[in-house]
């Protein structure tokens, strides 16, 4: 399995509406991926630092979101609420518990 991780940095004020464009567009939009397996959205209501983590059950499945378009379809939901740059990362998970 993979999985990829998102950081921003959004006005802390904004937590509640990130939180919102997540669970209303983003988490239905990576429902209907093929090798979705599974994610998490973490935060900091002081900081406004936010951390999505989305799981892959192969690596071709987890490129496809960036071949197709898909991840930056979904990033540019947040863009009017961003501080910064989005960081990316794609590793390769080790362990599931």
């Amino acid at each position: 399995m993979f999985a990829r991780v998102i950081t921003v940095q959004v006005d802390p004020g904004d937590i509640d509406k990130t939180i919102s464009i997540y669970g209303d567009d983003v988490n239905p939009a990576l429902k209907q991926r093929e090798g979705f397996v599974g994610a998490l959205l973490l935060g900091d209501r002081k900081s406004g630092k936010g951390v999505s983590i989305t799981m892959w059950d192969s690596e071709e499945s987890l490129k496809a979101g960036i071949e197709s378009g898909f991840t930056q379809e979904q990033v540019d939901k947040f863009s009017p609420l961003l501080k910064g740059k989005p960081t990316q990362e794609d590793l390769e998970i080790f362990v599931k518990v």
